[in-house]
């Protein structure tokens, strides 16, 4: 994760990239861009989390209920929402 956005400089702006080629977004100083990159890194260890949870969640009930996989995740899913 610690490699996965760049700052690049352009012009007075700073540029954050993925590196899939996604652009994050255009900043007026090196400060935002680094703020900017310390959340997308928050955001995806907290997406990393939930989908260990949903995870553990439906494997627990598809065992606490003799269901296979696709309806413990529709149960999961249904329960989220």
């Amino acid at each position: 994760m610690a490699d996965r956005y760049r700052m690049t400089p352009h012009g007075s702006t700073f540029i954050v990239n993925q590196n899939a080629g996604v652009t994050v977004g255009v900043y007026s100083t090196l400060q935002e861009a680094q703020r900017e990159v310390e959340t997308c890194k928050q955001d995806e260890l907290i997406l990393k989390t939930a989908r260990s949870l949903v995870k553990k969640a439906v494997n627990m009930l598809m065992r606490l209920h003799h269901i296979d996989h696709r309806a413990a995740y529709g149960w999961i899913r249904e329960a989220a929402d």
